[in-house]
């Protein structure tokens, strides 16, 4: 761990890892990083296409190996101090303050489509690609070792996210790789019944979206422009935010503050930030300056801590090669106003 300046902000950045060639980089936005109690996050290395999972101890830059290769799709719980990983057919509950791995569930035959997710009681979902080729969603119940297919669908499924807030409610999307005519869904669990969520008017590109660790909202970007808040149930929009461009954004636990990054635009005069918006004003702090990355694997992905004074993000270097990075709120003027 070492720290640095950023020339444009001022502001003192940590980097964590300085692993070139091997690709460092933190959990994507729409999982938790960080523990319960915030003493540590996970990131992943990524070696000659096999990866593993580190615990990284947040003030002394301390890490070890917690997960080799053989673990997958790793996400952690809103709610309790667990995380969820897949080991050939069988889903492994972890104990995030003691390391300790318990086999809870089995998956169906295919493959998960992205991290697993976990609901306000504990289920544990993912968007699927089965055995026989069909999309799905699936569903374990870690308490009965249960499995279940619920839906299934020609269109690829992905990105799907429980929402934390209660046991009825999924989001998914129709992965397009881009743009998709309809891409943000919600799954009703009772009534095994599918609807749009932010129903898309012709030119709407929606993408990149994350529930509230309460899961009242969902947050989306409709790129590039603008972030947007919806309820629940999908009946009431809100736009918190409009800039040059935004790709990914993740919000707090309080409801104030959202993070978010811009990239891959430079042809276009656009930067490469992580900015910091307030949700009640649309006020707007960048708080680093990135290179520009070459693959979404190197994107910033920037989310905070549960807390919510620290924000974990990705720092571009290379094609293909990034590093884990951290700023600390508490020198951040706007956010102490």
């Amino acid at each position: 761990m070492f720290e640095y300046k950023d020339e444009s902000t001022g502001y003192i950045i940590r980097q964590y890892t300085d692993s070139a060639p091997i690709r460092s980089d933190k959990f994507y936005f729409s999982t938790e990083s960080f523990t319960a109690d915030d003493k540590y996050f996970f990131y992943r290395e990524n070696n000659e296409g096999k990866t593993s999972i580190y615990r990284v101890d947040y003030a002394t830059g301390q890490r070890e190996l917690a997960l080799g290769p053989e673990y997958t799709n790793m996400c952690l719980d809103y709610h309790r101090p667990h995380a969820y990983v897949r080991k050939g057919d069988a889903l492994f509950c972890m104990d995030t303050n003691t390391g300790l791995l318990t086999e809870v569930a089995t998956f169906p035959p295919g493959k998960c489509n992205g991290h697993l997710s976990v609901s306000k009681s504990g289920l544990v979902w993912c968007s699927y690609h089965q055995e026989n080729k069909i999309y799905a969603l699936v569903v374990l119940d870690p308490k009965t070792g249960k499995s279940e297919v619920v839906f299934q669908d020609d269109h690829f499924l992905n990105h799907c996210q429980a929402c934390p807030g209660d046991d009825e409610t999924v989001m998914y999307v129709h992965e397009t790789m881009g743009d998709a005519l309809q891409r943000i869904w919600l799954f009703d669990y009772p009534t095994r019944r599918v609807r749009p969520y932010y129903v898309e008017k012709e030119g709407d590109w929606i993408t990149h979206e994350v529930w509230t660790a309460d899961g009242d909202y969902l947050y989306f970007i409709r790129y590039p422009h603008h972030i947007m808040r919806g309820t629940r149930d999908g009946h009431s929009f809100t736009q918190v935010a409009e800039s040059t461009q935004y790709l990914h954004c993740a919000p707090d636990r309080t409801g104030k503050w959202v993070v978010a990054d811009r990239a891959t635009g430079v042809y276009k005069g656009w930067k490469n930030q992580i900015a910091l918006i307030n949700t009640h004003t649309g006020e707007e702090t960048v708080l680093a300056n990135l290179e520009e990355p070459t693959t979404g694997g190197e994107h910033p992905h920037p989310s905070f801590n549960r807390k919510g004074n620290i924000v974990l993000f990705n720092r571009p270097i290379a094609k293909g090669v990034c590093n884990v990075c951290a700023i600390d709120l508490t020198q951040v003027d706007t956010f102490n106003a």
